[in-house]
């Protein structure tokens, strides 16, 4: 019984803490062995080919993988990063701060719309007269000048997370474009 007591303190502390666990590092090392293989052997066909498809794809670094996927891990347990500030750290196209930005990937449509009014209302606050704009018109300028992406790009790359999809992009990522790279490679080829 004890035995038992100690295996189930282990595996949660494994859970709780993936950064510190040899096993959680072992699984998540093969997994990034795995991907990192498969982007070698595309990236070097393409060197014994003599073709550049020019996709941007590169070697994968393994270490920096297999933290990834720690990373991933430890956004379900408890204290550790949400999987939307995960998300946006290694997926999001949006360059800003992961938990800034994981804070308007976590709003619903109500709160998003509040936020737009927010912004609305602190920007016609700080100007002296009439400010001749739809809350949305000053959204976007808001958006645009703090992250540099109108606020509809926003809404389509941060605001519209799906806890899904973001998964789907963490753990299928490179994968899917290890896919892409060996697909651009046949096209080279032609």
């Amino acid at each position: 019984m004890m035995d038992k007591i100690k295996q189930i303190r282990e595996a949660k502390h494994e859970i709780e803490n993936p950064h510190e666990s040899e096993r959680m590092r072992a699984l998540a090392a093969i997994l990034a062995e795995i991907e990192t293989a498969q982007r070698a052997a595309v990236i070097d066909q393409r060197e014994a080919a003599g073709i550049d498809p020019d996709d941007g794809r590169d070697r994968i670094d393994k270490e920096t993988r297999t933290t990834e996927i720690l990373d991933l891990v430890d956004g379900y347990g408890p204290g550790g990063k949400p999987l939307s500030e995960v998300w946006v750290d290694e997926c999001c196209p949006v360059d800003g701060d992961p938990a800034a930005l994981s804070h308007y990937a976590e709003m619903n449509e109500s709160e998003w719309s509040k936020q737009i009014e927010r912004w609305a209302e602190t920007i016609r606050n700080s100007q002296a007269g009439e400010i001749d704009a739809t809350d949305r018109e000053l959204a976007d300028h808001h958006v645009s000048k703090k992250w540099g992406v109108s606020v509809d790009r926003f809404e389509q790359e941060v605001v519209a997370f799906e806890p899904a999809d973001a998964l789907e992009d963490l753990l299928a990522g490179p994968s899917k474009e290890t896919e892409q790279a060996i697909e651009a490679n046949t096209e080279a080829l032609a």
